[in-house]
């Protein structure tokens, strides 16, 4: 070509377009890890946010006659605003048992409650339990699915009666 017209050679060309290329090639794979390191710390804070606000149940929470208690799942998830309040959290990842659950590969988390005997303490639809010791949650367990490594993970209660 000749250099007086001002134009550009074909590999003057193709360089420019391989450089663009490699320069978004990168940006996309930035972005991907971005919003994969997004998605993690916003799935640590809604553990986080759950533990805390069921410790703060636990400690202001003296329903049964004997004891402070933990929700069980279904208060949980009836109750849900009330103990939890309206921030991330969805009432929609809180799954009560491991068969719902289906490990957590959508984001979803398992809550598990249990009695002084580390069974289910879930309280009869109506009416006072015919087994007030056997009705209270003195344990919970929240369990979810790591997302950065894929391995379970599980959050214990704090407060052990």
């Amino acid at each position: 070509m000749n250099r007086r017209m001002g134009g550009y050679t074909l590999i003057e060309l193709a360089i420019i377009i391989v450089v663009v290329s490699i320069l978004a090639g990168l940006t996309f794979v930035g972005s991907e890890r971005f919003s994969n390191l997004i998605k993690r710390k916003k799935q640590r804070a809604n553990i986080s946010e759950l533990s805390l606000k069921l410790e703060r149940y636990y400690k202001y929470n003296n329903t049964s006659g004997i004891g402070h208690e933990y929700p069980s799942c279904g208060d949980l998830t009836r109750n849900f605003s009330s103990i939890v309040g309206g921030d991330s959290l969805k009432k929609e990842m809180i799954k009560c048992s491991r068969s719902d659950w289906a490990g957590g590969s959508n984001g979803e988390i398992l809550y598990e409650a249990s009695n002084i005997d580390g069974h289910d303490c879930t309280k009869p639809a109506s009416g006072a339990p015919s087994d007030i010791v056997a009705a209270t949650c003195v344990r919970h367990s929240i369990t979810y699915k790591d997302l950065s490594t894929g391995a379970e993970k599980k959050v214990d209660s704090i407060w052990r009666d």
